[in-house]
């Protein structure tokens, strides 16, 4: 069989072998016929054989995002960016800079985060208010478990004094009982509800502008974590559209909402499956995030004594469905960020194993930023996939404003982010961004996970060092351990005859490099179902 491209490299990182190694690919198609060492392609290749050389530049599989919210990564690649404000102020003005208009229609943005401030103290609807009077606003916070929102975003959603907490979330209110304009954990899905109402060309246009992102990081695949507090996000039927056009090119592994209709999944499962798209895997939050206390923990805050979190979500019912779920073949991912709630999530996933047994289900805890150490093991003796985000444990530019020792105290926060443990153990991690929680740029998460610093450099060494992975751990977790999570490694996640040609290229030797140097890399190439989707010489 002759091959319609060869790929050389002298750095090329199978996700199999520890050491890359030079090389070559035939890619026949949209699949992989071959991977052998040295440069006698001969055999694979005719007149018409398309050879493209890289020499010292890494060759690799396409990243799998093993985590992201699929239209929210779209919105947050299509809004503001609200990161960089340091203050309430700030923030409304970067708003209104991006969204000059009161013209009624909604305004959106992300990334904003009050530990940053300067003040460090939840906004209120009242800034939005002198800038955005007729039009609706909703801005999701840095964690994605709190909105800011102006007063007419809550006449459109009908939230005023009298409007109760929803179950697993809180209104905020001033000493008179009116909302201030901040909806924390399941609350901000009384708006979201309105704000991500969007018709099938608008949701066309948010996919494309994450493609485009996605293309220049080289992300190939990712699964879509659709619940959000007022339920899924994502239509099954544009991505189909989408993927039926061409225009798809991200391998997309959907997982709605856990205590939805299982038979209503079960149908999707049949009817939205193609090479591009499956839906095999099902997902909730068990708890919130430890910045803002609601991450569900062993032990009281150190800063907020009494307090040990609240799940925006019904725990007896996910008791009920992950079993349920288990039998009927899902893959399941519960959000855990507390190390109680890793330890529900892991006495669930034993008892749905213990009623039915185990079989194909690649079931996973997505974040873990706390663990007991006792529960550890548990990972390796149930087969639990650990999904982590590494770069948020360090949300903020320097150490030194690092809210983890603060909230959980030195000794507990030092021993989060537990990623060698949990490597060792399960003998893989799957990875990915959480976005738009986080930019999708999978060298932001390699870095993080390689050095466990801040943007600073500090703590030197890093931040408890012995849990640093190495970059044949992170590498291989960005791409094979993803693939495993999602039941493809059979297709995905490695470079192997038979296997999709999904293959990226590095514009340096990443195992050449300094492990400094990793935030800096960039994607050059992106083929996807063998077909080259980024040129970063175009691009410029």
């Amino acid at each position: 069989m002759k091959a319609n491209m060869i790929i050389l490299g002298n750095s090329i990182f199978d996700s199999v072998s520890t050491e890359p190694f030079a090389g070559f690919i035939a890619v026949k198609g949209n699949r992989i016929i071959a991977v052998e060492r040295g440069d006698d392609y001969a055999p694979f290749a005719d007149e018409d054989t398309k050879v493209l050389r890289y020499d010292d530049k890494t060759i690799m599989a396409g990243f799998h995002d093993s985590h992201a919210h699929f239209i929210m990564a779209g919105l947050f690649n299509t809004y503001v960016n609200l990161r960089p404000a340091r203050s309430e102020e700030e923030a409304a003005k970067m708003v209104w800079d991006s969204h000059p208009a009161d013209d009624g229609k909604w305004v959106i943005g992300f990334g904003w985060y009050h530990v940053f401030w300067e003040k460090i103290s939840f906004p209120t609807k009242a800034t939005l208010d002198r800038y955005y009077p007729n039009t609706p606003v909703c801005l999701i916070n840095a964690e994605a478990h709190g909105a800011w929102v102006n007063s007419k975003a809550m006449e459109i959603a009908g939230i005023d004094k009298d409007t109760p907490d929803p179950f697993g979330g809180e209104i905020f209110r001033d000493a008179d009982g009116e909302p201030t304009g901040f909806l924390g954990e399941a609350a901000a899905g009384l708006v979201t509800k309105y704000a991500f109402d969007f018709t099938a060309e608008e949701e066309k246009n948010i996919i494309r502008s994450y493609l485009k992102g996605a293309k220049r990081y080289g992300i190939t695949s990712v699964n879509d974590v659709q619940p959000y507090f007022h339920g899924n996000i994502g239509n099954l039927d544009v991505y189909r559209a989408m993927d039926q056009s061409g225009e798809l090119t991200v391998r997309v592994n959907v997982a709605p909402d856990l205590l939805g209709d299982l038979d209503q999944v079960e149908r999707w499962r049949e009817e939205y499956r193609s090479e591009k798209i499956r839906v095999s895997m099902l997902k909730q939050f068990l708890d919130g995030v430890c910045t803002t206390h609601t991450a569900l923990v062993i032990d009281d805050y150190t800063d907020m004594p009494g307090n040990r979190g609240i799940s925006p979500s019904d725990l007896e019912a996910i008791r009920k469905a992950v079993p349920e779920g288990h039998r009927r073949g899902f893959s399941i991912k519960l959000h855990s960020c507390g190390d109680l709630s890793a330890r529900m999530a892991l006495d669930f996933y034993e008892e749905a194993i213990k009623m039915y047994g185990k079989n194909q289900c690649r079931h996973a805890i997505e974040h873990i930023e706390m663990l007991d150490p006792a529960d550890l093991p548990r990972f390796g003796e149930l087969g639990i996939i650990p999904s982590v985000q590494p770069q948020h444990m360090a949300l903020t530019v320097t150490f030194a404003e690092n809210p983890y020792p603060v909230v959980l105290g030195e000794e507990r926060a030092y021993r989060g982010f537990p990623f060698k443990s949990l490597y060792d153990t399960a003998g893989l991690l799957a990875m990915g961004s959480d976005c738009p929680v986080v930019d999708d740029n999978p060298f932001l998460e390699i870095y993080r996970g390689v050095t466990r610093i801040h943007d600073d450099g500090k703590p030197e060494g890093g931040w408890n060092p012995a849990e640093k992975i190495s970059l044949y751990e992170a590498l291989r977790s960005y791409t094979y351990g993803s693939a495993y999570g999602a039941s493809r490694e059979d297709e995905l996640g490695t470079l192997e005859a038979g296997k999709f040609a999904d293959i990226i290229v590095i514009d340096r030797d990443l195992f050449a490099a300094d492990e400094s140097e990793l935030i800096d890399a960039k994607v050059e190439v992106t083929i996807m179902d063998g077909n080259i989707i980024y040129e970063k010489s175009a691009d410029c």
